[in-house]
């Protein structure tokens, strides 16, 4: 993949999680969906913690309940990681030590700082990153998730502890903008849920949009999820005559619009516009199934890639990220030469760009002691972070509907956004 490494970011008090089936039941859920506001410690001073030679990794991630879905492969994931750095001879000629923690019940960061872990994979949920971040930083913890998308994190006070193997949803929305201007056809409309959620998207896309000559926004249509009837709204969308209107809310209210825009054009025998989602809205199944044919084929939704189909990569959602997060930790310790997380951390970045291209933990690890600079590039991807945590290239999906309501790959390829 090819792009800037340079990294744009957007403050937005928004964020969404990876995966409601983490927060609540799996029934109609997506793989990403919006979660509560909450508003972001100020920075912390991290913990001096001692270094006893040992690498020691634990994993944050749900394996009970509803979010075993995706927290199970991702911690297979991790399982296969670690058995091949150890079976590579291991960190500083020592066994990686691993701890597993099960996010679907862990209260708080206490149990893995008490085990002396140095560094945590996970957690899957923006919202337990929200919850966590805090706690992880001031016990001196390093983090990496593999699936964390939420806005939020984009500015969070992290001391630069805290990185992620997968796109911001600031960088989904570049995404679903690159998409828009696909289409071809010049102004947007932009329908967002009014919460912090919402409107975060909503400006974040804005920027997106802005950024793109091609394109431009003729209005920006807020709707109240608490409104028991979305047809003005939905017809307010329709007369900006825009020949795309963007929808960007969670799969209960945004399921709603569009069923609501659907009623519209079917009542007014209107021409169809192109309908572009956020990925939080690829589950609004039941919604999408009951819609006319003819407003169906014109959604188009826009996703990080979640699971790659590579002869011998980890399967499942995510899977890779989180197996990148592991190699990455590891080279970075190398690096380092302690296991000192601080250290830990300030290594993580060089090990991901700006060197000779190695793809798997032995290669890397060779070249890193042999003194040179690396490029590590993962199964989810090339993984080029910035020194603050964030990919600086991610990879995007497009998804449609069948009649049934399902979502299909229709990109199956995708595409590249970088920051």
């Amino acid at each position: 993949m090819c792009g800037s490494r340079g990294c744009r970011r957007v403050l937005i008090a928004a964020f969404s999680t990876i995966s409601a089936c983490i927060l609540a039941s799996c029934g109609g859920t997506s793989i990403t969906t919006p979660d509560v506001t909450v508003t972001p410690p100020s920075t912390t001073t991290p913990a001096d913690r001692v270094n006893d030679g040992v690498l020691r990794v634990g994993v944050l991630l749900p394996t009970t309940g509803a979010g075993a879905r995706i927290g199970t492969p991702m911690t297979d994931a991790v399982r296969l990681a670690i058995s091949e750095v150890n079976a590579a001879g291991g960190v500083f000629d020592q066994p990686v030590d691993v701890e597993f923690v099960d996010e679907a019940t862990a209260i708080d960061v206490s149990g893995l700082a008490q085990t002396g872990s140095d560094v945590i994979v996970g957690p899957a949920s923006s919202r337990t990153a929200i919850h966590f971040l805090d706690r992880a930083i001031e016990s001196g913890l390093l983090s990496c998730s593999p699936s964390a998308t939420t806005l939020l994190l984009d500015r969070y006070p992290d001391a630069n502890l805290f990185f992620r193997t997968v796109g911001s949803d600031s960088m989904q929305m570049a995404a679903l903008a690159r998409t828009a201007a696909r289409t071809g056809s010049g102004s947007i409309t932009i329908v967002h849920l009014d919460d912090p959620y919402g409107r975060g998207l909503a400006n974040s896309l804005q920027t997106a949009v802005d950024s793109r000559a091609s394109l431009s926004v003729r209005e920006v249509l807020p709707f109240n999820g608490d409104d028991p009837e979305l047809d003005d709204d939905a017809a307010a969308a329709i007369a900006s005559e825009s020949r795309i209107i963007a929808l960007l809310g969670d799969v209960d209210d945004g399921g709603r619009m569009l069923a609501a825009l659907d009623a519209v054009l079917v009542a007014n025998d209107a021409t169809r516009p192109f309908i572009i989602v956020n990925d939080a809205l690829r589950n609004a199944t039941d919604v999408v199934a009951a819609m006319s044919p003819e407003t169906r084929a014109q959604i188009v939704g826009v996703a990080p890639r979640a699971i790659v189909t590579a002869v011998d990569s980890p399967s499942g959602y995510f899977a890779t990220n989180a197996y990148d997060c592991v190699i990455l930790l590891a080279l970075a310790a190398i690096q380092a030469g302690v296991d000192d997380p601080r250290s830990i951390a300030n290594q993580v970045a060089s090990v991901s760009s700006g060197g000779r291209i190695c793809l798997s933990f032995p290669e890397c690890a060779s070249l890193i002691r042999q003194g040179l600079q690396i490029d590590y590039n993962g199964l989810s991807g090339s993984v080029d972070l910035s020194s603050t945590g964030e990919l600086t290239r991610g990879w995007f999906r497009e998804f449609r509907f069948d009649d049934s309501g399902r979502e299909y790959i229709y990109n199956e390829t995708g595409y590249e956004i970088s920051f």
